[in-house]
């Protein structure tokens, strides 16, 4: 039996948001707008000292990133938002017909379900990495990311924070995908057919690898979903504070 799954993973590889009440990264710029709030927005932004503009881009990218942590980082966060759910690896799900075929579908289904639940624990650690990478933003960082492209913010955190976030996740995933013997039947099977897989570009073989990267693919992807708006259409998340800061920073 195990011979005839290996066989067929060979050839199906070959031919083959936001969280009720989460803080969205709008919400802390909305709160420091009354601190600096005034008539003349551009008039204001200039007065700006440039440590309180830092500090509020801080405080608000800190809150932004807690978001995105508590959407993703709860039960459910990966499992029960389709647009952030974990696919099986790409060449288990193209021959994931062919395997439900031959009486393979709940241990697809409970793998599956594993990974996006470890994917959830993992995102539920990844808070203090996020924040200490803020914490020590440069002022001349800080600034560049106020003028940067529409996911600037996103684009340093994942630089900055992205090998330490995948060096906790790791543990993490691994230990909840050992308690699926989906997860365990999966290693022993690729392991078998490793010499077989392993030529064909873009193959997935180590499962916690694959869970680690797709849920630092979902952290950081919310947390420039809410850059994104806010940058797009500052008049709905936080006008005001964003048009000073901007304005400060591009004179």
């Amino acid at each position: 039996m195990r011979r005839r799954l290996v066989t067929l993973l060979a050839t199906g590889a070959l031919f083959a948001t936001a969280a009720a009440g989460a803080q969205d990264l709008g919400d802390r710029f909305k709160a420091f707008v009354d601190q600096v709030n005034g008539d003349d927005s551009t008039s204001a932004a200039r007065q700006l000292p440039e440590s309180e503009v830092v500090s509020g881009l801080k405080a608000a990218l800190a809150d932004g990133a807690s978001a995105a942590v508590t959407q993703l980082g709860r039960s459910d966060g990966f499992w029960g938002d389709e647009a952030r759910r974990i696919a099986l690896p790409g060449w288990m799900d193209s021959a994931a017909g062919m395997l439900r075929q031959a009486g393979y579908g709940e241990r697809l289904d409970g793998l599956q379900l594993h990974m996006n639940r470890a994917a959830e624990q993992a995102t539920a650690e990844a808070g203090p990495i996020l924040r200490e990478t803020i914490n020590a933003m440069s002022v001349t960082d800080a600034l560049a990311v106020l003028r940067g492209s529409d996911t600037a913010a996103t684009e340093y955190l994942r630089d900055h924070a992205g090998e330490a976030l995948a060096d906790k996740f790791e543990p993490i995933v691994a230990r909840t995908t050992a308690q699926s013997q989906a997860a365990s039947a999966y290693r022993a099977l690729t392991s078998r057919a490793k010499p077989m897989l392993s030529f064909v570009p873009g193959m997935d073989l180590n499962l916690d690898d694959y869970v680690t990267r797709q849920a630092l693919d979902g952290l950081f992807a919310v947390i420039g979903e809410q850059e994104r708006a806010i940058r797009e259409n500052p008049a709905e998340r936080g006008t005001a504070l964003l048009k000073k800061v901007f304005s400060a920073t591009s004179s």
